[in-house]
């Protein structure tokens, strides 16, 4: 909850599309419109910035492509009782630049979705003050708009979230699980079973009702047809909704059937594995933040997505305590070159990965070490440190 910043976005769809990304205190992030753009496109475009929870529009009945953008990102639609007045949406935005009409639209669809939410979040942002949550008040803010709980069961969500995280710490880095440890996440798995049995059986209660809506069909089109055709609209997409709550979690519930099985299988034969921690570059953020957590030690070995990323102050820290990183993206030989480290390509590699370690084979990882000119990389470091001291 605390990786992604929470979004607001506006949506104004069309030949042309225009879009407004803000984050969630009101700030314009994003402004852009571009034609012929489909959905997939438009979530590509505005994901980069976080997770969108609000979606604005400013149509009073939202428009396909704003529906299915906040279904697919589990996000909230705000759109006005009437459709927003030219006039009005001009008085919205008139302390911002936008380039075109499509533009302008999005963002005043934005901005009447934060004003619409103001009240709200503030409350939130007094609470997190008041209780000294400050830490994760955007996962409060995530869950209170995206799944409509309130504040306290927002944040008891997280800090169960936050537990569950340490246990999955703990199982890697102390290389064992208890059963207290294991209790804990047999519960969350049954959980996810017996939320999923439940959306299940009201998924199935509400295409009942569809079917008792389409018996008495000819009644309610003479007697109220705008009525009838208003509910079946809104149960159709509660029936989308929910499906898509059912795969999510689906997902969810395997993902930790296949974690538990594989982390049982790793620490009963950890003797035969080595632990890779993993960094997505070698840059000073990414090190500062992520060493936190991975507490990086001497004959460490290190996992890392792309070390042509890399600052110096880093590689300092690194270098009298990692002498193998494992990498996924090809390294330059520039990077190789001037790097104190042995380079060993993932692909060469089977891994099992979490979020923050990777799990390896000792004899595959000693196999590809051995092609390695290693020993030939400790004395060319060498040369290269002597060479410095004599130079100073």
């Amino acid at each position: 909850m605390n990786g992604k910043k929470p979004l607001i976005v506006g949506i104004d769809p069309g030949t042309t599309t225009g879009y407004a990304v803000l984050d969630i205190e009101g700030n314009l992030l994003y402004v852009n419109s571009s034609k012929h753009l489909d959905l997939n496109q438009l979530i590509s475009k505005t994901i980069s910035f976080g997770k969108a929870v609000l979606v604005g529009t400013d149509k009073a009945k939202a428009p396909g492509m704003v529906e299915a953008f906040a279904t697919k990102l589990g996000a909230k639609v705000i759109s006005p009782e009437e459709d927003l007045k030219v006039i009005d949406k001009k008085e919205i935005t008139k302390n911002f630049s936008f380039s075109d009409e499509h533009q302008g639209d999005a963002l005043a669809s934005a901005l009447f979705a934060y004003r619409s939410a103001r009240a709200l979040l503030d409350k939130i942002d007094a609470f997190a003050r008041e209780n000294k949550r400050q830490d994760i008040v955007n996962g409060i803010k995530q869950i209170v708009i995206a799944k409509g709980v309130s504040i306290r069961g927002a944040v008891s969500i997280l800090d169960k979230k936050e537990e569950e995280d340490k246990v999955m710490e703990r199982v890697i880095v102390e290389r064992k699980l208890s059963e207290n440890d294991f209790l804990k996440l047999h519960k969350k798995l049954k959980k996810y079973e017996t939320d999923i049995r439940l959306v299940r059986n009201y998924n199935n209660s509400l295409r009942n009702k569809i079917r008792l809506l389409e018996k008495n069909s000819v009644k309610y089109n003479s007697k109220e047809p705008e009525n009838s055709d208003k509910r079946l609209d809104f149960a159709d997409k509660r029936i989308k909704a929910l499906e898509g709550r059912i795969i999510s979690k689906n997902k969810d519930a395997e993902q930790l059937k296949s974690l538990i099985i594989k982390f049982n299988h790793i620490l009963s034969d950890i003797g035969n594995f080595y632990v890779l921690k993993k960094l997505d570059n070698l840059g000073a953020n990414e090190f500062s933040f992520k060493n936190k957590i991975l507490n990086i030690r001497r004959n460490d070995i290190l996992l890392v997505g792309d070390p042509n990323i890399s600052s110096s102050s880093t590689i300092e820290l690194l270098r009298n305590k990692v002498f193998v990183i494992v990498h996924k993206k090809p390294v330059s030989k520039k990077v190789e070159g001037a790097m104190p480290f042995v380079f060993i390509d993932s692909k060469n590699l089977e891994i099992d990965e979490d979020r923050y370690f990777g799990f390896v084979g000792r004899r595959q990882l000693d196999a590809e070490k051995g092609k390695s000119d290693w020993i030939g990389k400790i004395v060319e470091d060498y040369k290269k440190e002597k060479g410095q001291l004599i130079s100073l």
